[in-house]
């Protein structure tokens, strides 16, 4: 690739992070210099200090959790994933020989992960992202990359923006310029509840002087003004976005589940199932934070998970769990399906929104529950479409 344009990629990849950091330098000139120390009365001694400090505490956990979202490198797949030059040559040959190439192929990646002791128990689908596949004849296959040229392990993924496949693999988010998986998705959900208790808590503090000067009540500061009016703003309108964030990711934490499995479930052996690691909350979130409740709050290393071994859910089911469709869109799935010619009327049964929202709702608070339903519904919708 040409070099000038991956010069140009790497500021573009750069952009979202000095714009945070432009607005986490602006925020702290704004609640300390131009409120607590110029708009706060210098008789106010004890409410400077108190409210300096409280916002160090959060200041300093945001960016904490931040940056170790942004500097820990991604945990990679481990070598005894990796294809050998041998093992790419017989698959080629395998690849020659069309008319037994599906079951040839499957045999063989059998092989080499019993040969090799590997705990794979997912397994892709066609049309799923991952390159070739040895299939089976139910249209499931082991789940391999072209481009890392390994086998993947269960929960693993391939970021096409990092180039390369990652343990546990959610998401990669442009804000952190890194991808979140295994190796910080801890500090990435806190950096997001640390980040909403920053906002809340600039934006709360703040109200009182928001309120004096907008009403003229300060008027020997009226250079700080509109820092501490700007301020208000726009830490209640991160605060909205953050908790929605952390709320939806600490229900996925609960649920052992990742971003992407959220949006297309793991397939076992027995079939898809969105609840295939779903050992409990207490369980799930323990493999997040681990055993030491010391370390919970903090952006260190503490999770139990090694990235490979996965264990299940005991009682699988051998049949597609997505979440059912709710009743209010079934005509229009039905009417869908019948006008491209797929199925008629389908007999999967309707069911009320998930209750997990619940567990959302209990991080978004009560207000925000009827939006994040409206949400629910319209993810179940483009995931019924688009599966």
């Amino acid at each position: 690739m040409n070099k000038c344009l991956l010069i140009c990629i790497k500021i573009s990849r750069a952009i979202p992070l000095v714009f945070i950091s432009l607005i986490l330098s602006w925020s702290y000139y704004a609640y300390v210099v131009a409120m607590c120390i110029y708009a706060i009365p210098s008789t106010s001694v004890g409410e400077k200090v108190v409210l300096i400090v409280f916002y160090h505490i959060f200041f300093g956990m945001f960016v904490w959790a931040y940056i170790q979202t942004i500097l820990t490198k991604p945990l990679l797949v481990p070598s005894e994933f990796k294809l050998s030059q041998t093992d790419l040559a017989n698959i080629q040959i395998v690849e020659g020989n069309e008319s037994e190439s599906s079951s040839r192929w499957q045999d063989y990646l059998l092989g080499v992960i019993a040969e090799r002791h590997l705990p794979m128990y997912t397994r892709g689908s066609f049309g799923s992202n991952g390159g070739n596949s040895g299939s089976t004849s139910q249209g499931r296959f082991i789940r391999l990359c072209d481009s890392c040229q390994l086998i993947k392990p269960d929960r693993a993924h391939h970021c096409s923006t990092c180039g390369v496949c990652l343990l546990k693999m959610d998401h990669h988010c442009p804000w952190v310029n890194n991808c979140v998986g295994l190796h910080n998705y801890k500090y990435f959900l806190l950096f997001l509840v640390y980040g909403a208790l920053y906002c809340f808590y600039v934006g709360g503090s703040s109200a009182k002087y928001f309120v004096a000067f907008w009403t003229a009540g300060i008027a020997d500061v009226e250079a700080y003004r509109f820092h501490v009016l700007f301020v208000f703003f726009v830490a209640w309108l991160f605060s909205l976005s953050l908790v929605f964030l952390a709320g939806y990711h600490a229900f996925l934490t609960l649920r052992n589940r990742t971003t992407l499995e959220s949006s297309r479930a793991p397939i076992l052996e027995s079939g898809p199932d969105y609840r295939a690691f779903d050992l409990g909350f207490k369980r799930n979130f323990r493999q997040v934070f681990g055993n030491r409740w010391q370390l919970w709050p903090l952006p260190v290393k503490s999770w139990l998970a090694d990235g490979v071994n996965w264990e299940q859910r005991i009682g699988s089911p051998s049949w597609d769990q997505r979440p059912p469709v709710p009743s209010a869109l079934t005509p229009f799935f039905c009417f869908r399906k019948r006008i491209i010619g797929l199925t008629t009327q389908t007999s999967r049964p309707t069911a009320e929104l998930p209750s997990e929202a619940a567990v959302v709702s209990f991080f978004c608070f009560f207000p925000m529950r009827t939006f994040f339903d409206q949400v629910l519904i319209l993810k179940l919708a483009i995931e019924n479409l688009y599966y």
